[in-house]
């Protein structure tokens, strides 16, 4: 099943190491030691993961990215695993850890995991590469891209162009923009992603971000039901989201909240195509019989009514 090894054509200092993430009493510890959850999640994690990628990456020359980016194997088309099918396609997460729940399975081999998912049916891995708060990071990326057949997503805050080279030299097919990062810059940072032949999966978490979306072209968006800033979950707001986009030549993927075959008929019903599940999942001693579950619901997007 695998596609080999391809560690020794990767530029050295790419394959970071995951630290391990600091929780306190199930959750985010903030920084400083203060207690409680920060009042801004996005604001922290975004500085620090700015400062992490220039501090790793900012040294390499355009040459040496280039390389990186050109060593990877073919990408495999992320977009028709999403849409070429009759079912709901499951995006299923290696996710070891989350600011919300804390630990969920810190020690977990992610190239093993993504294969119960594959096994399971899932029409697409997602990668967590984020060290500090969810336990990524770019060897988890890489030894997942090399086990599985299915296309592979890059899920990060992507702040930077760096982490779209890095993102395809460690043999991801898609990467995930949220438009709650990059604003208005959207739209660039996917047509970068294109020139490396990654696909553009644009999250959304308001209808002011699906518009932007919409204004960059995306034409593959994951609304989240999650606040990144506040970290509360609102599954009215995205529906009303994936509501709005009908009428739309968009491919919807319900982003968060997938816990049951019912949550999975009902984002279905709202118009995704796809639904992303990675807590669920982690947890589950057996992944293949959760995804037996969640796979087999009819997609029904876009029916006239």
């Amino acid at each position: 099943m695998g596609r080999g090894s391809r560690q020794s054509a990767r530029v050295a200092g790419f394959r970071q190491g995951a630290q391990r993430p600091r929780f306190a009493r199930g959750g985010l510890e903030p920084p400083g030691g203060e207690d409680g959850i920060v009042s801004d999640f996005l604001e922290t994690v975004l500085s620090r993961r700015r400062d992490r990628i220039r501090a790793e990456y900012g040294g390499l020359s355009r040459a040496d990215l280039e390389r990186l980016a050109c060593c990877a194997r073919p990408p495999r088309d992320f977009a028709a695993a999403l849409r070429d099918r009759s079912d709901v396609a499951v995006i299923a997460e290696v996710k070891k850890a989350s600011p919300s729940a804390g630990p969920i399975a810190p020690d977990c081999e992610a190239s093993k995991q993504a294969l119960h998912y594959q096994d399971g049916g899932a029409a697409a891995i997602s990668v967590l590469t984020e060290p500090e708060f969810f336990g990524g990071s770019w060897t988890d990326l890489s030894d997942v891209a090399d086990a599985v057949d299915v296309p592979v997503l890059c899920k990060d805050f992507v702040v930077d162009p760096l982490q779209l080279y890095a993102a395809r030299g460690h043999g991801a097919d898609a990467v995930l923009l949220m438009v709650s990062v990059l604003g208005h810059r959207t739209g660039d940072f996917a047509d970068i992603a294109e020139t490396l032949g990654l696909t553009a999966l644009v999250e959304v978490a308001s209808v002011d971000e699906f518009a932007i979306a919409l204004d960059a072209r995306s034409k593959l968006i994951a609304v989240n039901s999650r606040n990144l800033r506040t970290l509360e979950v609102d599954t009215d707001r995205a529906r009303e989201i994936m509501l709005r986009a009908k009428g739309f030549e968009v491919t919807l993927v319900a982003a968060s909240g997938i816990k049951t075959r019912a949550d999975v008929e009902a984002a279905a019903g709202a118009g995704a195509w796809a639904v992303l599940v990675g807590e669920t999942l982690m947890r589950a001693s057996f992944p293949e019989d959760v995804l037996a579950v969640l796979t087999g619901v009819p997609t029904s997007a876009f029916e006239d009514d």
